[in-house]
């Protein structure tokens, strides 16, 4: 399942992620506050990270400025960097994918609720519109994908790969991360190996904070260093249509990682 969710907004850092992820957060407890807590645990229960089953990514407007200005990221974090400013309509896209129809249902009547959203204390996101996107039903053994955002693919040890640096060790990494992302949401793996084909790929590095990163490491942000482009991938159609539902990659909870079928 997709959604579009159309927000008016005259401006937008490029700090962002973080801020629509406690949108989405904040949507799920209005509607689902059970729901919400199953897939974001606090601090005090034994586990407290849950592979998530789904994955977004936010278009802005083509037509828009740069200027580099003040961010305050929490009371703790201000720093100077890009804001983007929208010089037309100044309507933000936030695309939202799913495997998970409840959690699909409870974000729709969440967001419905919500009508607005604090992004900061200078800028207030409202709610304009909200629609299904039709979902590609993939049958075959292979598909092209395109990225809608940067995917993250890295190593055990933390370490970023891409397509370009060795496409074997890639896809090793590749299939290990999907395997274990599977086994998570649906409770068994890969139903066979996936193989990864780059076609025109480039790499992309993108600034990402989250509140725990910057309370460990007392840095307002991190980089990570992603591909976007378009790829052809092979294996089990079952796998290929799920990969497509809730991205491929790593953080796809945290606006990474979203394709859509050429």
């Amino acid at each position: 399942m997709r959604i579009k969710v159309i927000f008016y907004a005259p401006k937008l850092p490029i700090l962002y992620r973080n801020r629509f992820m406690s949108l989405i957060k904040d949507s799920l407890e209005k509607s689902n506050s059970a729901y919400k807590e199953k897939l974001y645990p606090d601090k005090s229960q034994e586990i407290t990270k849950v592979v998530k089953p789904f994955c977004f990514c936010v278009t802005i407007p083509a037509s828009r400025q740069t200027r580099k200005e003040k961010i305050i990221i929490d009371k703790d974090f201000e720093i100077e960097d890009t804001v983007f400013y929208f010089l037309d309509t100044g309507y933000v896209s936030l695309i939202v994918s799913s495997s998970d129809y409840e959690f699909m249902v409870n974000l729709y009547n969440g967001l419905l609720e919500n009508k607005s959203f604090q992004f900061s204390d200078e800028l207030t996101l409202m709610l304009k519109r909200i629609f299904m996107l039709n979902e590609k039903k993939i049958e075959n053994d292979s598909v092209t994908f395109k990225t809608l955002c940067p995917a993250l693919i890295e190593t055990k040890d933390g370490k970023p790969i891409l397509p370009s640096d060795n496409v074997e060790d890639f896809n090793i990494e590749f299939n290990a991360i999907h395997d274990r992302i599977f086994k998570d949401i649906r409770g068994y793996g890969l139903k066979r190996a996936l193989e990864f084909e780059p076609l025109s790929l480039k790499k992309q590095v993108v600034k990402h904070t989250l509140k725990g990163f910057r309370e460990k490491t007392g840095k307002p942000y991190m980089t990570l260093t992603c591909f976007e482009g378009s790829f052809r991938l092979s294996g089990d159609p079952e796998d290929l249509q799920m990969l497509y539902q809730i991205g491929i990659g790593l953080r796809t909870g945290q606006g990474f990682g979203m394709v859509e079928v050429c």
